[in-house]
């Protein structure tokens, strides 16, 4: 079975990216457990951020941005699998907007979205 911690501490976790209205854009939440136990949970758009910036530099991160290191201490590269999910993920995730703003009228591309 499965032991369940108690969440002592949840952070926000934000980006180097702004919103439209100027904010910092929120990529996921920080939380620590009753041991003391610290993750990085990713949203969405948290996840598409760390997979585009993989994809750009063609290194694994961590949820919190450090790069990933391989037993040897070198930088991990990404194989040809995980590039391909990546980049399909990112992919998915344009398909669906353009599919919402096609259905809602919303954007210069509403029209032509498809």
């Amino acid at each position: 079975m499965a032991k369940f911690r108690d969440i002592v501490k949840k952070v926000p976790f934000f980006g180097k990216a702004k919103t439209k209205s100027g904010n910092k854009a929120k990529l996921g939440t920080t939380i620590t457990d009753s041991d003391g136990v610290t993750t990085t949970l990713l949203n969405p758009s948290g996840k598409a951020a760390k997979y585009s910036a993989e994809l750009k530099n063609n290194q694994r991160y961590t949820n919190y941005g450090a790069v990933k290191k391989d037993k040897n201490g070198q930088a991990q590269r990404l194989t040809r699998k995980q590039r391909a999910y990546r980049a399909g993920y990112l992919q998915a995730r344009k398909d669906s907007a353009k599919a919402y703003n096609a259905n809602n009228g919303k954007g210069n591309n509403s029209a032509s979205a498809f």
